[in-house]
């Protein structure tokens, strides 16, 4: 019998304790270009948190454009079983720290290109396609990674129960660069629209046969021969909330996402404020879902 076909284990809380206590707690922490340490039995699955000194907090408080104080930043599983088709992964401790996150490349580690989001004006990183960096991107960012940050780590073999215990501890800890699952907060919510940066969906969300005639009929000319539509907010609004799965999404967060893409524009040149992403949904009922201050498409929507 396939014991796997039950679904995933849960963890006690003896463990999440444990597990707290040497992420957070009393963690014995170090410095990613000394990996691993004094560390061992690293070839097993578990836990790590990732922690940011002085300077590099400084450089991530820079890019974000919001004050990250040194400390925990971000954390994760190693090894997990994979839920709900009970795929088991060979990942380690080991795999997952020195061969995606202080190696590696931003297609392959979501911590690293978390951090090539943040750090791309200060390192000089140009993306290369979809969640690809130009020659020598990689390279500085290991760099950086070396000399800012530190891990600890909590073993933990039973990789049934691994993401429950992931889940359970992330609710304690909230670490700010963790984005699937957690709470909205102003870091994150700029998070996300760099990430958009880096890794926009490929080739994006066509337009829906029902939008493509209002897209050609509003046009603006920048140039002398050049002729580019304009785009309008809830069009706009709806083609962020496509690329990104549609989800529930704040109307601040909509309305960085829409600033920072720069495809559409007030007549006035300001920025669109929250205020106006809730009138324009408000407006198109047809369109959009509300729900307090958050808003996705409704199911259908053209």
């Amino acid at each position: 019998m396939n014991l796997r076909s039950f679904g995933p284990r849960a963890c006690t809380e003896e463990e999440v304790a444990g597990a707290l206590k040497d992420l957070d707690g009393a963690p014995h922490r170090i410095r990613a270009r000394d990996w691993p340490g004094d560390l061992t039995a690293m070839d097993q699955a578990g836990l790590y948190s990732w922690w940011v000194d002085g300077p590099g907090a400084h450089d991530l408080s820079a890019g974000l454009e919001i004050d990250l104080p040194a400390g925990r930043i971000y954390a994760g599983e190693a090894g997990a079983t994979r839920w709900p088709s009970g795929t088991p992964s060979t990942a380690t401790l080991r795999s997952r720290i020195e061969s995606q996150h202080v190696g590696g490349n931003v297609y392959g580690s979501t911590f690293r290109l978390t951090l090539a989001s943040i750090l791309r004006p200060a390192l000089g990183l140009v993306a290369a396609g979809r969640k690809k960096l130009a020659d020598g991107g990689e390279e500085r960012l290991s760099d950086w990674i070396r000399d800012h940050l530190i891990v600890a780590v909590h073993p933990y073999p039973n990789r049934d129960a691994l993401e429950d215990l992931e889940h359970r501890v992330l609710g304690h800890l909230d670490p700010p660069l963790n984005l699937r699952g957690m709470r909205i907060t102003p870091a994150r919510t700029r998070l996300s629209v760099l990430r958009g940066l880096l890794a926009p969906t490929p080739g994006g969300i066509p337009a829906s046969r029902a939008s493509v005639p209002k897209l050609r009929k509003e046009v603006t000319v920048s140039q002398p021969g050049s002729v580019h539509p304009r785009v309008r907010l809830h069009e706009e609004m709806s083609a962020i909330l496509r690329e990104r799965g549609n989800p529930w999404m704040s109307r601040r967060e909509l309305a960085d996402f829409v600033n920072t893409r720069g495809r559409y524009h007030k007549h006035d040149g300001s920025a669109v404020t929250d205020f106006q992403i809730h009138g324009r949904a408000r407006q198109y009922p047809n369109l959009f879902d509300r729900q307090g201050t958050r808003i996705r498409l409704r199911e259908g929507a053209p």
